[in-house]
């Protein structure tokens, strides 16, 4: 795949959640569109925005904001933020291959680093290990959440769903050595695909192996098919699993699967964590931003 890398200079970094349920008040992005190329994507709707497709110019033609710890740098300096928790990668990847040739992550790590920030990151990358020494002293001085997308043991599954990101085992690797380093890991176990990964041994299988990585947490997640997601998915489902696209079909009569049926699976996951001695998550929070981050 050809991929086109285009520098901009970005004018702020940081965008405002107002979702009061999320427990992070604000949102970075390093890039925009993601190569990872994964068909379920929710984010790309947004390279729309930017006069993109959100198809394979979600994929292919990624946004590089090369001053971004330099804008950061201003943000964090404003008294206004007061330690306010932050999602780096809110709508891409932070770790996806670009970061290899650009390291604007790494960069920002450095100046939330610097600022004791409070920071959520959410990869499917195993490439954050790079970055391991930098996160485990930030982890000593501020809250730091790493969570780690996992969405099946299976690789000829996950190469199909998640073509360019990082191996089943790569990734666990990576939540044990985060782990082992003191950085809390979490599991975004988003999306289970029904008729895919949906079975027992498959959502068992994942969490016993997360937990024996170190994992503390886990937030599962049932695929929906929100907007332009639905034709994407559906095409996907068509071209690769054909058999199940009746399936999907009538399942998904709306954009999202049935109570009965997501209510079945969540079931399942909790009781798989129990079975693995998940105990209640708290978000990690040091105690003199208690009053600053607020768990949701």
């Amino acid at each position: 795949m050809s991929v086109h890398y285009q520098p901009v200079k970005c004018k702020s970094f940081l965008h405002h959640f107002d979702k009061k349920f999320l427990p992070f008040s604000w949102g970075a992005n390093p890039y925009r569109g993601c190569e990872h190329s994964c068909p379920y994507c929710f984010a790309r709707y947004t390279h729309e925005y930017l006069g993109y497709d959100s198809g394979t110019e979600f994929d292919n033609n990624i946004l590089v904001k090369v001053n971004a710890a330099e804008v950061l740098e201003k943000e964090l300096s404003r008294p206004r933020m007061k330690h306010e928790a932050v999602n780096l990668g809110s709508v891409c990847d932070p770790y996806q291959p670009a970061e290899h040739k650009f390291e604007i992550t790494r960069e920002v790590l450095k100046v939330f680093a610097k600022h004791k920030n409070p920071l959520f990151i959410g990869t499917k990358s195993n490439l954050i290990l790079r970055d391991l020494n930098l996160l485990s002293e930030m982890a000593k001085s501020t809250a730091l959440l790493v969570n780690v997308t996992r969405t099946t043991l299976d690789e000829n599954i996950r190469r199909k769903i998640e073509p360019r990101a990082a191996t089943t085992e790569e990734r666990l690797e990576a939540v044990k050595q985060l782990s082992d380093a003191g950085i809390t890991v979490g599991i975004l176990f988003v999306p289970i695909f029904p008729y895919l990964t949906d079975d027992s041994e498959s959502i068992n299988g994942v969490i016993k192996a997360v937990s024996d990585a170190g994992a503390k947490n886990i937030v599962p997640g049932v695929l929906d098919l929100r907007a332009s997601c639905r034709n994407r998915v559906l095409s996907f489902i068509e071209g690769i699993f054909p058999e199940l696209l009746p399936k999907y079909i009538a399942l998904y009569k709306t954009a999202y699967a049935p109570n009965e049926y997501t209510s079945k699976i969540y079931r399942a996951v909790e009781t798989a964590q129990r079975q693995c001695g998940f105990k209640t998550f708290e978000t990690p929070v040091h105690r003199e931003e208690q009053q600053h981050l607020t768990c949701g």
